[in-house]
């Protein structure tokens, strides 16, 4: 996976002095960033806050064909924000990036992070026992909906939002024909 990965992660990744960090943005309410180093992180103009609520998340995986990845963040639940967050705003479809950077032995951040995961949020999962609580976010990548077509219809209007000018439908209602349903039928 080396492609878009800058000189200076390359060079990391070569060594043995590898310091990884996890950033994620939730894009629930305005937006929140978390990640899993003990200090705040800045990269990209935004903060990404240090927290003890991220737990790690799943293995993401490429392949060379259209697929729906998907993959799972885990926080902890014992602390209520995560919880808040996603029970008091509109979760479902909002943006998740997830980004992978390297530290430098003074714990600054190396070069650019490279781009690990990008999708939305499917659902999210509460699992509480009596000595821990996990919150379990679900993520598809954008291809989830790649072949739903919602909201379309057969007429001329319809089909001029995806493909201006088509004139397909045109003549669409003339061809519909009414059947009978529960009638038998005479054949001539």
């Amino acid at each position: 996976m080396a492609r878009g990965l800058t000189t200076a992660i390359k060079t990391v990744l070569a060594s043995n002095k590898i310091n990884p960090v996890t950033l994620i943005y939730l894009g629930i309410g305005s937006g929140t960033r978390y990640t899993d180093h003990y200090k705040d992180i800045s990269y990209d103009g935004n903060t990404y806050t240090a927290s003890s609520l991220f737990l790690g998340s799943s293995e993401v995986t490429e392949e060379s064909n259209v697929a729906v990845d998907s993959i799972t963040i885990a926080f902890t639940g014992a602390d209520q924000t995560i919880i808040s967050l996603l029970l008091n705003n509109q979760y479902m479809d909002k943006d998740v990036e997830v980004y992978k950077g390297f530290l430098n032995s003074s714990q600054a951040l190396i070069a650019d992070p490279f781009l690990m995961f990008k999708g939305r949020i499917e659902s999210f999962s509460l699992q509480e026992v009596e000595q821990s609580s996990q919150v379990s976010i679900s993520i598809a990548s954008n291809w989830a909906d790649f072949e739903k077509i919602a909201g379309r219809k057969t007429n001329t209007s319809s089909q001029e939002l995806f493909f201006d000018g088509d004139l397909g439908f045109d003549f669409a209602s003339q061809s519909v024909q009414q059947i009978k349903w529960g009638k038998e039928w005479e054949i001539f």
